[in-house]
């Protein structure tokens, strides 16, 4: 069976003195003694199992990730807009996956994370903890609970994009790997020899073209040597509400053409 290890991540993205201090800051975070153990365990396998009909199933029959929320009411509450649990949203999603042996709905995902002993400690527990700590400073129980609704939905859809994304990409011949730990610290979505690919959505509040406040592996593993590429698939903000926003065939052919000539 096909597998990504955290050795496959480090051995590639980790070769230059700014990425190794970066990876021993991370996994000597006093907010890591939790999280380090289990991304540094994690094997990728479940989702190079992954077919077309399964994703698509999935994007077709999960329950609305935004529920009845719309964008003034998710994104009205600031400490939850920005928040970030200890476990990064990816490192969840990661270990549902390899724990249900699928890519889970939306449902299912919400079942892993309020009954599964690990996915409660990396994200039922915590999103339970900040609304409580933001409804006692005052912000009303409804607001808090549909902020944190916004902020796991959108994070659930990103996710499926990717799985996506993957999945075609593969059906293209191009055999993409992924790792919760190259995504988290690296920003990097997936990757294919030398390589590195990320998939984003065209907002400039965070990261848009090279503007945005959120630092693209561009920078982050500039100094790799030898040197990686990088590519990009950047979508246009979604216009459809409660729908995966996937990238078209004209996206995906359009990078399968770069990767195969890298």
């Amino acid at each position: 069976m096909r597998e990504t290890t955290v050795e496959d991540v480090l051995g590639l993205f980790c070769t230059s003195a700014s990425a190794r201090e970066r990876f021993e800051g991370w996994k000597t975070d006093p907010r890591r003694v939790e999280v380090a153990p289990l991304v540094l365990a994690h094997r990728t396998r479940v989702l190079y199992l992954i077919a077309e009909e399964d994703i698509e199933g999935v994007c077709r029959d999960t329950e609305h990730a935004l529920g009845q929320v719309n964008r003034a009411d998710g994104e009205s509450v600031r400490e939850i807009v920005d928040w970030h649990p200890d476990f990064a949203f990816t490192h969840t999603f990661h270990t549902c996956v390899e724990r249900i042996g699928a890519v889970p709905t939306y449902q299912q995902f919400r079942e892993f994370a309020l009954h599964d002993a690990d996915g409660q400690r990396m994200l039922g527990n915590p999103s339970k903890e900040t609304i409580r700590r933001v409804v006692e400073a005052g912000c009303p129980q409804r607001y808090a609970q549909a902020a944190m609704r916004w902020r796991i939905g959108n994070a659930y859809y990103g996710f499926l994009r990717e799985v996506y994304t993957l999945v075609q990409l593969r059906l293209c011949g191009i055999e993409l790997s992924v790792h919760p730990l190259a995504d988290a610290l690296f920003r990097v979505d997936a990757w294919i020899g030398r390589c590195a690919l990320s998939l984003r959505v065209g907002n400039r509040k965070f990261r848009q073209g090279v503007d945005g406040r959120k630092i693209r592996p561009e920078q982050l593993l500039a100094d790799l040597l030898p040197p990686l590429q990088f590519d990009t698939i950047e979508l246009e903000a979604a216009t459809t509400f409660g729908q995966v926003h996937v990238p078209t065939a004209v996206h995906l052919d359009q990078v399968a053409a770069r990767l195969l000539g890298t």
